[in-house]
């Protein structure tokens, strides 16, 4: 069992953007039907890195920073949710295992004497 694997990697980094994409388009559509505007607290499961790149940026963003901005929270969903997926499969990978098909020998040969 390989703890580091390319295609476990790419997996997970497909993940890592689609899982906070997927729910932020769940969100949206569920808002636009019910018509009312989302809570707060929803949105943090796609929207933690902005107080990040506020301290970073040193300032409130401008309407001139929204593609740094949106490029920025995608990148950090992918590493937060690429690492999680990444554990996540790896340990599916590691309870699946291989299974070992024992077979009983072959019987021994009769010697004619």
């Amino acid at each position: 069992m390989r703890i580091f694997s390319i295609k476990r990697l790419g997996l997970a980094a497909a993940l890592g953007f689609l899982l906070p994409f997927g729910y932020a388009f769940a969100l949206s559509e569920v808002s636009d039907y019910i018509r009312r505007p989302v809570p707060e607290f929803m949105v943090w499961p796609f929207g933690w890195p902005r107080p990040i790149w506020i301290f970073l940026m040193g300032r409130q963003p401008r309407e001139a920073d929204i593609i740094g901005g949106i490029i920025f929270l995608t990148l950090c969903n992918i590493v937060l949710y690429g690492v999680f997926s990444y554990a996540a499969l790896t340990m599916f990978s590691m309870l699946r295992g291989r299974q070992v098909e024992y077979a009983p020998p072959p019987p021994p040969e009769q010697k004619d004497s």
